[in-house]
């Protein structure tokens, strides 16, 4: 298939191209900047998801993998929720219908939902029912729960944080998280993509292993050869006020994200191993990742 991915060279993009191109699809990737190590066989177009015209970068492709999402907003140099996750899907939808694209996949989050709490989840929602409502399209909607492997940017923070004399933990840290590989989600996308089965279904997408926050630091930090970091729990009222300055200050944490982490986010629907049925733990990529910097 003929296959456009935006967003394709970032912590996921990445492995979702070269799944694609292992299993012979042939894929043009849009994204911002390239790295220095963009993949040769793949067609790559720089620019601006807002300013492409988007028709003609679409035009002859048979399926669009929407990748594109933030997890914090930059206000000052108008990147927010709003435009990201529903302008810019509204925007693909539009020229994917124009170009006659018949197959999307859609990147959302899991705790994606009408009445939630987080502006990222709240803007996810409208993007999802974008395209729940784009006539004539194959789509299939993905919400995957935490997202590890290597260069992971929450994961890399917990192991960051596990390093000092005492990890700070919004909260009792009991909030449960199902965190999903990298991998498993590139190859799930590689795999229902052609699958006719995998068309208008919202799948959630959650790991083998469930962890607490507090168990989450203590996994980041084995991978970083201090297991069990002694910790201290910070009341919410105190982080989210904290957290009420990152417009104006540095803080390591926003308001929404606060919320998230104090939400469980975990489900119960398995229907994504029909896919990919032997996912990759958490604590196995973790024991990988301390022996190979041990080693």
């Amino acid at each position: 298939m003929n296959v456009v991915v935006t967003g394709a060279s970032g912590f996921v993009g990445r492995r979702v191209v070269a799944e694609l191109v292992e299993a012979g699809h042939h894929v043009k990737g849009i994204q911002r900047q390239l790295p220095a190590d963009a993949d040769p066989r793949v067609v790559w177009i720089r620019g601006d998801l807002a300013d492409l015209d988007l028709v003609k970068v679409l035009a002859g492709a048979e399926a669009v993998v929407h990748l594109v999402g933030i997890i914090r907003e930059d206000s000052a140099h108008h990147i927010t929720f709003e435009r990201i996750h529903v302008g810019l899907t509204e925007r693909v939808l539009r020229a994917a219908q124009i170009a006659e694209v018949p197959r999307l996949i859609h990147m959302s989050a899991l705790g994606t939902r009408r009445d939630a709490v987080s502006q990222y989840h709240h803007t996810k929602w409208r993007a999802e029912e974008l395209v729940r409502s784009a006539p004539g399209l194959a789509w299939t909607i993905l919400r995957p729960s935490l997202i590890f492997g290597s260069g992971a940017p929450f994961f890399d923070l917990l192991a960051t944080l596990s390093r000092l004399p005492r990890v700070p933990v919004p909260g009792d840290g009991r909030t449960l998280f199902q965190p999903v590989s990298r991998t498993d989600v590139a190859r799930l996308i590689a795999r229902a993509l052609p699958d006719p089965a995998a068309s208008r279904m919202t799948l959630e997408i959650g790991g083998p292993e469930r962890f607490s926050l507090n168990q989450l630091f203590d996994l980041m930090g084995t991978r970083v050869g201090r297991p069990h970091p002694p910790k201290v729990h910070l009341p919410l009222s105190m982080v989210a006020l904290v957290a009420s300055f990152h417009q104006v200050l540095p803080v390591p944490i926003t308001p929404d994200q606060l919320a998230m982490l104090t939400e469980p986010n975990v489900t119960d629907d398995t229907t994504w191993l029909k896919w990919v049925p032997q996912p990759e733990q958490l604590s196995s990529w973790a024991a990988k990742e301390h022996a190979d910097r041990s080693g």
